[in-house]
């Protein structure tokens, strides 16, 4: 599958969507670098798709299933359709439809925030915050279907600005300047689940890597890269 540039370092993965679009299951991966989200993965009508942390969306699998938290996906399916470079610059060449389900996007005439990204996929309308908003937000995704994502904004602490605060329900942390530099700018918490770090007074070699993960269940749960399972961690 062509890709729109969006780089996955970490996974969250939101189960299947019902009629009314609610989340009903959401796996939050996190790597043992940075320690913040860059991307959210969901099924939506029986397609794997995907949103960066800096508010793009990509369909990613057109067939199969996932196993929950680390499978590779696949890509490029023959039943994929791209459009063909007839069609306008802000379409050419980017794909058209997944398993019969049309993706359509933002054309030259739309706020120049949102010219060639993810318009709709199949019914599902996706909307992008524009210039009008505050500049920390300007371009990500404000929502798609009924499901709200905010960010950050330039008034809060430079540990949060810029970051997701919200996805759908479930508020979102990160540890701020009050914090040791040890957390400082990491996920702290999603909705329930609490994410904790080795700080200054810990082993050397376990500085800044992750202590737990509490709060785990089967409607959300956070898990590390590279480490499999729902179950809370300890390092």
């Amino acid at each position: 599958m062509k890709s729109t540039s969006l780089f996955v370092f970490f996974l969250l993965f939101a189960g299947r969507f019902c009629k009314a679009q609610e989340l009903t299951e959401i796996n939050v991966r996190i790597t043992t670098d940075a320690f913040t989200i860059n991307s959210i993965v969901f099924t939506l009508n029986d397609i794997d798709l995907y949103i960066s942390s800096t508010g793009d969306i990509f369909p990613v699998n057109a067939h199969g299933k996932r196993r929950k938290g680390w499978q590779a996906y696949a890509c490029d399916e023959s039943d994929d359709e791209y459009y063909d470079y007839f069609e306008s610059d802000e379409k050419a060449g980017k794909i058209k439809s997944i398993n019969g389900i049309t993706i359509d996007y933002y054309d030259k005439f739309s706020n120049k925030e949102k010219v060639g990204k993810i318009k709709s996929i199949g019914n599902t309308n996706i909307e992008y915050y524009d210039n009008f908003d505050n500049d920390q937000k300007t371009g990500k995704i404000k929502s798609i279907g009924n499901i709200s994502i905010d960010y950050y904004d330039s008034f809060e602490r430079n540990e949060k600005k810029g970051k997701m605060k919200s996805f759908g329900n479930y508020n979102i942390d990160y540890y701020d300047s009050f914090s040791s530099d040890e957390k400082k700018g990491k996920l702290s918490t999603f909705g329930p689940v609490k994410i904790d770090y080795y700080d200054q007074f810990s082993n050397n070699n376990k500085m800044g890597r992750i202590r737990s993960i509490r709060g785990n269940a089967q409607a959300l749960y956070v898990t590390v890269i590279g480490k499999c399972g729902m179950s809370d961690f300890n390092d």
